[in-house]
């Protein structure tokens, strides 16, 4: 059997171990008892990778990392599941003494999304270390998608309706704070230097690009709408923030203040790498511009299925749900936010390789 087949099999011990630990009476008593069983299962799991991994001696610490965090993926798909109603009895414990807003709407998405975006990133991350390969890209995606959920959800969790329930179980978060704010750092200090760019008196124009063309205009449209958004959640009298509160996404005023924070961080994290990322289309030749907008496509891709799916989820009171009669543009807007960051990654990569190519070529 290979480690990363072992890894996988490991993950899918997640599943027995939860429903054995919802057995016992004193965890749905007690969250001091949720977070010591927390801290010791965590543990075994990287120690149990380690046995599995002793043939392959993997040379990356990050392979440890990885193979917990695909564990406690399938520990969110069997959250996520039960607090939708689609099993029981599998986990009630920690939804009722561990973490209780994750029976939100906003919180189940976040838990299908890792179980599902994340736990690929992680086996595909595993094998990539098992095989000596480079999984850089994957990794940039990965920091942005985990970044973004943070900085939404923990502080959701305390400023929203739930911050009187935060319990010890809270902590356990903290890995996902400090991991991938190193493997960001690890990830772009990868990068190899630029080769000297061959550079004519005469920059092309903007308007000789057309495909930079259309992002910069789509940055400039986020920019303008992550405006009036952040006006909305924070319930600005300014006119096209009531209209577009009351008619598009009534979900921007849920106490459960995800929804806000995720409005904040667009704001004060997006908007300036829109900027940024503006200038560099019209003045190319920058060398962080993939990796930002591979970071940027993961942070993308996480803040917009879990919003899309949280304001259309029947677990969002209805009123503040997408009304019907505008569900269409709801999803074109969002959509749109979810697709092209992805291309934007896409062009600006394949940008970065061809030039790369060019200049080996050359030389």
């Amino acid at each position: 059997m290979s480690t990363a087949t072992g890894i996988f099999l490991l993950s899918l011990t997640a599943i027995p171990t939860c429903y054995l630990l919802n057995q016992v009476q004193t965890f749905s008593k007690d969250h001091r008892a949720v977070f010591a069983v927390g801290c010791l299962v965590l543990p075994i799991i990287v120690a149990l990778a380690y046995l599995i991994s002793r043939r392959s001696k993997p040379k990356d610490w990050f392979f440890y990392v990885f193979s917990l965090f695909a564990w406690t993926s399938i520990v969110d798909l069997i959250l996520a599941m039960q607090a939708d109603g689609l099993i029981a009895n599998f986990i009630d414990f920690y939804l009722i003494e561990g973490e209780p807003y994750l029976n939100t709407a906003y919180g189940l998405m976040i838990n299908y999304w890792d179980a599902s975006g994340h736990y690929c990133m992680y086996i595909m991350m595993v094998t990539a270390i098992v095989w000596n390969e480079n999984y850089r890209e994957v990794g940039l995606f990965w920091v942005g998608s985990v970044m973004n959920s943070l900085c939404v959800f923990l502080p959701g969790n305390v400023l929203g309706k739930f911050g009187g329930e935060v319990r010890s179980s809270f902590f356990l978060n903290t890995p996902y704070i400090f991991l991938p704010l190193y493997a960001g750092y690890k990830f772009l200090h990868q990068r190899k230097p630029d080769p000297p760019a061959k550079t004519s008196s005469k920059s092309s124009s903007i308007l000789s690009r057309p495909i930079d063309l259309i992002f910069v205009l789509y940055l400039a449209a986020a920019t303008l709408l992550a405006f009036i958004r952040v006006m909305a959640a924070m319930d600005s009298p300014y006119p096209p923030a009531q209209a577009y509160l009351k008619n598009y996404e009534p979900y921007l005023q849920d106490p459960v203040a995800y929804p806000k924070m995720q409005m904040l961080v667009f704001w004060f994290y997006y908007v300036p790498y829109y900027g940024a990322t503006i200038w560099s289309l019209v003045k190319p030749g920058k060398s962080w511009v993939a990796d930002w907008a591979i970071i940027h496509a993961g942070a993308s891709a996480q803040a917009q299925i879990s919003h899309i799916g949280a304001s259309l989820h029947s677990n969002t009171p209805y009123i503040y749900r997408v009304p019907a009669e505008t569900q269409s543009v709801f999803l074109v807007i969002n959509v749109a936010l979810l697709v092209m960051p992805q291309l934007l990654a896409w062009r600006c990569y394949s940008v970065a390789n061809s030039k790369k190519s060019l200049s080996n070529k050359e030389n």
